[in-house]
């Protein structure tokens, strides 16, 4: 006969690290382990009925050992890149030198035309008609043009956080405390550098990218290294290696690269450092950056299509819906899963209707979707590769039928 303790060990071999995975033992498991020493070492007489003090005394151990084993299986899966969350996350971005990006404001360049030569002190404010608020980060001098106007331009930053932040071209046109030397005030590009914080999923996709492919003068390193970049959502880049023109235009054996978000500077600086110096690149932005010998060198690039989607979900609920939150939380799934798509993807509609069957107390749904609000219809979507998906919240309708 075996003693108590190879007893022990051999009826718990299989808790803790196997081969297949870490194992946490049932409630019942430990119940029946933790009964089963205690009429070993106590005594054989015991009564471990649930009213009895012996049976209360397993049943509180068992439960303590539950959560140990459950802090122990968090504990071995925090160390993996799939399974780890939060701060545990983070850690293993600190050992790869990725951090988690942070919600951030965007910046924009502004230009103001003014009566005559005018100084316009950094901290003034400006705002856009939606309630945007941007701060002037230096002063301003306006100079006189040949056709003898007064202009001048500047670099502002918006008071808010997040990727709405990241304002069109000619919306930020008032001035907070209207000056009468100021005649009229814009940004003639859209505002850049805006980004949400990121959630585990997006993060833990980057950190994947980034084992698979750290940065360096491949495609998937080129892509590796922009992604990274704060206010940068998504990166395509779409290679010409053929002697004749692409379909979109693009000379032979170029490179086109496409950003959804990000500053320009930060992008120009990037592709300096890792794109090779005899490739061709292609775009609509030209910059002209110094490389690490300190010789300027010109890359250009483009920024992706923006492609708000637009949606209306007509939905039969019961009795077990959220009348209060039912509505918000169906928007709020179908923008997530349209906002993950990658650049290029087609929406397939079809897709659609797990994240609104997922919400509880929807019995059928019909869902339709557009580019325009007041062309919708239950069709796919399709993109062309620097084309990129994005849908706010509050660009879906959800009828409700059955309250």
């Amino acid at each position: 006969m075996l003693d108590s303790d190879t007893e022990m060990n051999e009826y718990t071999s299989q808790w803790g690290l196997t081969p297949t995975g870490f194992y946490v033992p049932s409630f019942d498991e430990l119940l029946s382990h933790i009964q089963d020493q205690m009429l070993t070492y106590i005594s054989p007489d015991l009564v471990m009925t649930t009213n009895s003090t012996s049976g209360a005394v397993a049943r509180m151990l068992a439960i303590s050992e539950k959560r140990h084993w459950e802090h122990q299986q968090l504990t071995y899966y925090s160390t993996f890149i799939s399974t780890a969350s939060d701060a545990a996350l983070d850690y293993i971005g600190g050992n790869l030198a990725l951090k988690r990006k942070v919600d951030k404001p965007s910046y924009a360049t502004i230009k103001i035309t003014t009566q005559g030569e005018y100084l316009m002190q950094a901290g003034e404010e400006f705002m856009t008609d939606d309630g945007y608020e941007f701060t002037l980060l230096k002063d301003i001098l306006t100079t006189q043009n040949s056709d003898g106007s007064w202009t001048g331009t500047g670099w502002v930053q918006c008071e808010d956080t997040g990727q709405d932040t990241n304002v069109a071209a000619n919306t930020i046109t008032t001035e907070v405390n209207p000056d009468d030397n100021v005649i009229a005030i814009t940004n003639p590009e859209k505002a850049a550098g805006g980004q949400d914080y990121e959630i585990d999923d997006i993060y833990r996709e980057r950190l994947r990218m980034e084992n698979a492919a750290r940065p360096g003068s491949t495609a998937a390193g080129i892509r590796s290294a922009l992604i990274n970049l704060d206010g940068v959502r998504e990166v395509n880049i779409v290679e010409n290696p053929y002697e004749d023109a692409d379909k979109y235009g693009n000379p032979p054996n170029s490179v086109h690269i496409y950003c959804l978000g990000g500053i320009k500077e930060d992008i120009a600086e990037t592709l300096v450092d890792y794109i090779a110096a005899e490739a061709e690149t292609v775009g609509t932005q030209v910059m002209t950056v110094k490389d690490a010998t300190d010789h300027p060198r010109t890359v250009k690039f483009d920024f992706a299509t923006d492609k708000p989607i637009y949606a209306k979900i007509t939905v039969n609920i019961d009795d077990s819906w959220n009348e209060d939150d039912g509505a918000d939380f169906i928007k709020q799934s179908v923008a997530d899963y349209i906002n993950y798509l990658q650049m290029g993807d087609p929406l397939y509609i079809t897709r659609l209707y797990p994240p609104v069957y997922d919400i509880e107390g929807i019995r059928d749904a019909e869902i339709e979707i557009g580019t325009d609000p007041k062309q919708l219809a239950e069709k796919d979507i399709l993109q062309k590769d620097f084309e990129a998906t994005t849908c706010d919240p509050d660009n879906i309708e959800v009828v409700v039928n059955g309250i």
